[in-house]
């Protein structure tokens, strides 16, 4: 019996000796969800392009379509980014061109030696947009993901942490 209570101990203490998981919540995409002023339930509005400050044309995904929610890439080359979004307000058929320019800031940290260091985006902020206050909400000032729901090559919203709702 004494000696089970010895083997116990070692497990527990040789356990915490094991290499760190690598499990990755960095990323570069900021999460918009588009929301209608109105209590409709269909929020899609239709963009038509997004123009990225700093990030290559490859990099921006490709739109034109009716969108409930849309991963945009920031410049992680700089602190501020400036998104213009092109829509069409189906009722007239009128082009708006949305802009809004964020800031955030950059910390690289270690998770583990075997993992490497990754870069975190936080303290995520609205510096000027042509858009009313009232028509942008902030939720998650971090760039997030959640490795357990992310796929590599798919766009899982719901992996994602909603950086900000847009009212239109």
């Amino acid at each position: 019996m004494k000696y089970a209570v010895l083997i116990v101990i070692c497990v527990l203490f040789g356990s915490c000796l094991n290499d760190g998981n690598c499990l990755i919540t960095a990323t570069n995409n900021m999460h918009i969800q588009f929301k209608k002023l109105s209590n409709s339930k269909d929020s899609a509005i239709l963009l038509n392009t997004v123009q990225i400050s700093g990030v290559s044309k490859d990099s921006i995904p490709p739109v034109n379509a009716k969108v409930t929610e849309i991963l945009i890439p920031i410049d992680i080359h700089d602190t501020t980014t400036i998104f213009i979004l092109q829509r069409t307000n189906p009722a007239d058929s009128t082009t708006h061109y949305d802009t809004l320019q964020v800031g955030y800031t950059a910390q690289t940290k270690v998770i583990a030696k075997d993992c490497g260091a990754f870069t975190y985006y936080q303290n995520l902020k609205v510096l000027s947009s042509n858009l009313k206050d009232s028509q942008i909400k902030a939720f998650s000032t971090s760039l997030l993901t959640d490795p357990t729901l992310y796929v590599a090559g798919s766009a899982n919203y719901q992996a994602y942490a909603v950086n900000y709702q847009i009212f239109y």
